[in-house]
């Protein structure tokens, strides 16, 4: 059977607000890619990972950095406007810890998917994701997905298109969930304080001219009302 290969890149800029390892502690926590991927409805974590997948070269000694495997459930609209024109199939996921990001493996009734993604400095980024979207600009830090995809060349066309979709937006939207996250924590610290009477809330009561015409034609001002808390 003749295979055909498909490269896709992907990026996304960290704002200044979040460190590299923000973004690496997320990937690290396998759930935010299995929730964000666009196809994905559903995962189980496996006890264990298969002999043959562990001697793929793709992955970093597996002693060093351990593989975690997940059966995932991925649904395709191949009809649309239609519930039957929905195809529902499971298969194991396999996701490896690396020092910058993730790399991960999926096995997926004849297609084989290979995905890394990394943390980078921008002055990296111009050549990993050259023709890809809008470009990204001056920043510092870069989140890229490098995905490869192999299957049967009659196979290729749908599954590029697929998984194009599934992908596109993956490093955006997890970077917008770190987002988020700092954003929750920032709000609860500011609400935990607040209770607690850590940071007291002291009112002031404006002062404001009152008009002349009230006054015989001299301008004064008023005294500030005094708050008395019970």
């Amino acid at each position: 059977m003749t295979l055909a290969k498909h490269n896709y890149h992907t990026a996304a800029a960290l704002p200044p607000s979040l460190t590299p390892e923000d973004i690496i502690a997320a990937l690290h926590d396998h759930n935010t890619c299995l929730t964000l991927q666009a196809l994905t409805t559903g995962h189980t974590k496996l006890p264990s990972t298969s002999a043959e997948v562990q001697k793929d070269t793709w992955w970093y000694p597996p002693d060093l950095n351990p593989i975690t495997t997940y059966h995932v459930t991925e649904t395709i609209q191949w009809l649309p406007g239609v519930q039957w024109g929905r195809y529902a199939f499971t298969f194991p996921t396999c996701f490896q810890n690396t020092r910058h990001g993730l790399k991960t493996r999926a096995d997926a009734s004849g297609v084989l998917l290979r995905a890394e993604f990394r943390v980078i400095r921008g002055s990296m980024s111009e050549g990993e994701v050259d023709g890809e979207g809008e470009g990204l600009g001056e920043v510092e830090w870069v989140l890229v997905e490098d995905v490869e995809v192999q299957c049967s060349w009659w196979m290729m066309p749908f599954v590029r298109g697929k998984m194009e979709g599934a992908h596109r937006d993956i490093c955006r939207k997890v970077v917008e969930m770190v987002v988020m996250g700092k954003q929750q924590e920032a709000v609860a610290r500011m609400v935990g304080r607040a209770g607690t009477g850590e940071t007291p809330m002291t009112p002031v009561t404006p002062v404001t001219p009152l008009r002349e015409a009230e006054t015989g034609g001299e301008a004064v001002r008023s005294e500030p009302k005094k708050i008395v808390y019970g």
